[in-house]
């Protein structure tokens, strides 16, 4: 923008008696600010001054407050203030037009701003402010009740930092810097800053029509309203509101002693002056993205927002690998941000371009003051390449308009995070926060392929019930190569703090080494993002790879069988041929841990076998709270069976096996095993045999 030169610049109009950070030392402001009594009960106060430059030379201003402690109305007319240079030249004070038909009632507090044009090279501490009292009983016909002086290098700038209270339409609204943005481009400096107000009153204010400039040690540059929406903002009770202000300055201008200055315009058209709402002292530093860089600023029609690169990581997808470039977004600001719409190019050895899918978080739609996400940009590369840099371009379109943001550089993949045997993995930063444990591995027997099997507690974290991630990954053995993962899950919700059991299975062959083999496994995606329902992963990301424990071979006890949420303790067992009629009692307690909302495993099955010759005589199912048809149904507690089955003339052996299945996707895993024969009085379970 180009420098402003055509209006008068002034200070501070409708400022509170409320105490703000001040550039000078308490004591010394209790000094510049002191009260003259008016009456015993009643007294003037100086609440601010300040000095900025204008067409003309500079702008001085000053408000004060009068107090009115007595029981009856003080004539302000009777009252004046004159300004001089502590050299004796005299200066003329105009009051605001606005404050010229106040009131000083009983009981009241009323605020005056008288301002004046001084020479340019006028300092504050220079000029001397007396209050005058009309007296015609005096020489002069005025006499001086209180002067105000300033201290050597006084300035009523705000701190960084700090904030100033301003009356609006009598309610106090407190205004202060919340970001500042400033980037480079070819020619100039582009500003992007901040401020937020809060109404502290009971009534909504509109936002006053303020001028804004950034006052550089070259001169006065004019900042517009970023969204013009706020040229009609109301700045409601207790809300606070941030107001977006950019600009261009010339790259030729120094980058230190910077200052926002806000006015307001006053007077008649034709004579109009601008009066200075507030000055704030504006620290920053440029904001520049390097070859090297892992994160920057931005500003949009809807805030300040940082980005950073934070990881890079490569996970396999079928004959590819996906990569996944973790960018977190910050809010650094005070008021909430829409989640902004940010495209990512992801750029590999400068010159091979992956256009990047976003994978939002779940739920994210905003960010709270302070708060960050993180949004991922997935794209696929071949597994056996190698870069040497990787970066991330940034960009957001509005309408036709494409903005390029920057581009970051994070060249080193991050390794997987690993989980121990026996360790939880925690998630908390998916927006579905969960926590997982693997538990037991168990490999179900088929004829030609062994069924894989892991089971892993998923704790839902989140404050209600929800559907826990939908999970993707691989099985990796020793020698490193890879067998898909899949996923067996109940399709209910998960009640907060409660647990769904997940089985994740793969097809291996027999003569596959299972010693060392570990679960990589993430949340899966697809085009559309997180996976959601039936739809067919594409890929997976924020994941972990899970040392997992040894598989238990069958047992010789029948207690403590795991199947689902549930623990059977099998205590009796009994079988004997009454003529062509095989009788056979069964018995057990079963347990059910209430923790579990979701699982699918729920069966046993019971077999009378002969294993030399492969004969079965009975293939019973029990179905633990289940209405399998033709299945033992077991309720939880105490249970008793009689599953008889006609043998007819099946040839009968004196020694079997009783073997426990658990049954997965048609194959099984034997869980307990002991040999029996046929004896009415015996109770093979009841720990003697």
């Amino acid at each position: 923008m180009s420098m402003i030169l055509s209006f008068f610049l002034a200070l501070v109009v409708l400022v509170s008696a409320v105490p703000v950070s001040k550039p000078v030392e308490a004591a010394t402001a209790s000094n510049v600010f002191k009260k003259v009594s008016i009456t015993k009960s009643s007294y003037i106060q100086l609440t601010d001054a300040n000095l900025i430059p204008s067409a003309t030379g500079a702008t001085a201003s000053f408000t004060f407050t009068i107090y009115n402690g007595d029981s009856s109305a003080i004539n302000l007319v009777d009252y004046w203030a004159r300004l001089k240079t502590t050299g004796g030249t005299k200066y003329t004070l105009t009051l605001l037009e606005a404050d010229k038909k106040k009131k000083a009632l009983p009981k009241t507090t009323t605020t005056l701003t008288y301002y004046s044009e001084v020479g340019s090279k006028v300092t504050l501490d220079q000029l001397v402010v007396n209050i005058i009292k009309f007296d015609f009983s005096v020489s002069g016909y005025e006499k001086t009740i209180g002067q105000y002086t300033f201290p050597k290098g006084y300035s009523n700038f705000v701190k960084a930092g700090g904030y100033q209270g301003v009356l609006v339409n009598n309610s106090l609204v407190n205004l202060r810097i919340d970001q500042i943005n400033i980037t480079k481009s070819a020619k100039n400096y582009n500003v992007n800053l901040t401020y937020v107000a809060r109404n502290t009153g009971k009534f909504g204010v509109p936002l006053p029509q303020y001028n804004y400039y950034a006052q550089t040690p070259k001169g006065l540059y004019k900042l517009a309203l970023r969204n013009k929406t706020d040229e009609t903002l109301t700045l409601e009770p207790s809300v606070l509101n941030a107001v977006q202000l950019t600009g261009s300055i010339p790259l030729s201008v120094a980058t230190t002693g910077w200052k926002l200055i806000v006015t307001n315009n006053v007077g008649v058209e034709t004579n109009k002056v601008e009066i200075p709402v507030v000055v704030f002292d504006i620290p920053f530093k440029v904001t520049t993205t390097t070859s090297t860089s892992t994160k920057t600023t931005f500003t949009n029609d809807d805030g300040t927002y940082e980005v950073e690169l934070n990881a890079v990581q490569r996970f396999p997808w079928n004959n590819d690998d996906n990569i996944i470039a973790d960018l977190i977004v910050r809010n650094n600001g005070s008021v909430y941000l829409p989640l902004p719409e940010l495209s990512g190019l992801l750029l590999v050895d400068d010159n091979i371009k992956l256009n990047g899918k976003a994978i939002k978080k779940v739920g994210d739609i905003g960010l709270a003051p302070g708060a960050s996400t993180t949004i991922s940009y997935v794209g696929s590369i071949p597994y056996n390449y190698s870069w040497k840099k990787f970066k991330l371009k940034l960009s957001q379109k509005t309408g036709e308009t494409v903005t390029e943001i920057g581009e970051l550089t994070k060249s080193t993949i991050v390794p997987v995070k690993q989980v121990d045997l026996g360790s939880v993995f925690v998630q908390q930063n998916n927006g579905a926060p969960y926590n997982a444990l693997v538990t037991d591995v168990k490999t179900y027997s088929g004829d030609k392929a062994d069924m894989f099997a892991v089971f892993v507690e998923l704790t839902n974290k989140q404050k209600r019930i929800g559907s826990l991630p939908l999970l993707a990954g691989y099985f990796k053995t020793t020698d490193g190569n890879l067998y898909e993962a899949k996923f067996t899950k109940a399709t209910n919700t998960i009640k907060s703090e409660s647990k769904d059991q997940l089985i994740v299975w793969t097809e291996l062959p027999q003569n596959v080494d299972r010693s060392g083999i570990q679960l990589l496994m993430g949340e899966a995606f697809d085009d559309n993002g997180l996976l959601q329902g039936t739809a067919t992963a594409k890929g997976f990301l924020r994941a972990a790879q899970f040392t997992l424990p040894e598989e238990k071979s069958a047992s010789s006890s029948f207690t403590g069988l795991k199947v689902g949420p549930y623990t059977v303790d099998m205590n009796f067992f009994n079988v004997w041929m009454n003529g062509t009629r095989m009788d056979i009692k069964v018995g057990g307690n079963v347990q059910k841990d209430v923790n579990f909302d979701g699982y699918t495993q729920s069966q046993l099955v019971f077999e009378i076998e002969h294993e030399e010759t492969k004969q079965v005589l009975i293939s019973q199912v029990i179905d633990l709270e289940g209405k399998a048809e033709k299945s033992v149904k077991w309720k939880v507690g105490a249970n008793y069976s009689d599953p008889d089955k006609e043998m007819g003339d099946t040839l009968l052996w004196e020694n079997y096996q009783l073997n426990i299945y658990e049954t997965f996707n048609g194959n099984r895993k034997k869980l307990a095993t002991m040999p029996i024969s046929f004896s009415s009085s015996i109770n093979w379970l009841d720990g003697k045999h």
